[in-house]
């Protein structure tokens, strides 16, 4: 799922009657489309489509269910759109904020919000942090980028940020974060506004050589009056015999699935 992506060209391809699954089949960074809803939902690697479409889709790791019609919604981390397509499905009403500061994505972000007409969505090509500012940014070309985790032999883009804070100022039905490492920083800048979030979801990403802040994390979700579930995302099988890592330098991925009782 987080396997690193080789940096030559990607191919082209359309898979209009090709079974979602068969883009297992394909390599690493093979773009193209395929029909969702009878629309083509297009996408910058096919098997990151795959491994996105099972969890958001197929295992509906995002569903929640809000009280309101029109709930808001904030996704940091939207990448090629799934997401804010998921949530359109489940709240056709509902105001929805997207942040994608990888310029190459983003292109594909707005080109299936166009496709599908989600009038609803609101996207930012910049970054959620703590404050306003540029920021250097590394990409595994897939699943995501990171402005806290170094990727060797690859020179930095730089990014804008916006404060998450500054969108957080009212009810937020659903938070979701999948922003490669920056989650506790940025969380921690928030601490005094969770109080209007009901439902968050945080994939926490642990990279080695790096102080691991899962505990802080779950802290600090507690503290605001959140009860957390967790979710392996990835993790070694073997943590005390070998060393896998994804993107790289990933050692363990953890989905929390924070709400109120």
């Amino acid at each position: 799922m987080f396997k690193f992506l080789n940096k030559k060209k990607a191919l082209e391809k359309i898979f209009n009657n090709t079974p979602i699954k068969d883009l297992l089949k394909e390599k690493y960074g093979v773009r193209g489309t395929i029909k969702v809803d009878d629309i083509d939902f297009s996408f910058h690697d096919a098997r990151c489509f795959y491994d996105t479409w099972q969890e958001l889709v197929v295992n509906k790791i995002y569903e929640f269910k809000s009280s309101s019609s029109t709930p808001y919604i904030i996704d940091c981390g939207a990448n090629m759109g799934l997401s804010v397509y998921y949530f359109s499905k489940l709240y056709p009403n509902a105001t929805i904020v997207a942040f994608e500061p990888e310029e190459a994505i983003y292109e594909v972000l707005q080109k299936n919000i166009t496709a599908f007409k989600l009038k609803n969505v609101t996207v930012y090509k910049k970054a959620v942090w703590d404050s306003e500012t540029t920021l250097q940014f590394y990409t595994d070309r897939g699943m995501g980028g990171s402005v806290t985790n170094v990727f060797s032999k690859q020179k930095p883009t730089l990014i804008q940020t916006l404060r998450l804070a500054d969108f957080m100022n009212k009810k937020v039905d659903m938070l979701k974060m999948d922003i490669e490492g920056a989650e506790f920083n940025v969380l921690k800048s928030c601490e005094n506004l969770l109080k209007n979030v009901e439902h968050l979801f945080v994939e926490y990403h642990s990279f080695i050589n790096k102080e691991q802040q899962l505990d802080d994390l779950l802290a600090l979700l507690k503290k605001v009056g959140f009860r957390y579930h967790l979710k392996e995302s990835f993790s070694m099988k073997k943590p005390f015999m070998e060393r896998s890592y994804a993107c790289e330098n990933m050692d363990m991925a953890i989905n929390v699935f924070a709400y109120r009782d």
